[in-house]
């Protein structure tokens, strides 16, 4: 191997990661999350539906 070929296996193009602390990672990873928000509409048909499947569940057991 030649001196050239073991330069250029060992020159680095890509950009290093930013390392954190734990708690950084810990903020930036609870920020990510999201959770949907249910409307009351939505949320509303939700509960009548399962209003009706467990009435009709225990009148058919």
């Amino acid at each position: 191997m030649d001196i050239y070929s073991l330069a250029i296996t060992h020159i680095h193009t890509r950009p290093q990661p930013v390392r954190m602390s734990s708690w950084a990672e810990d903020c930036y990873y609870s920020n990510q999350i999201v959770l949907p928000r249910l409307s009351s509409g939505l949320l509303g048909s939700v509960t009548i539906t399962v209003g009706v499947v467990l009435i009709l569940g225990i009148t058919l057991i």
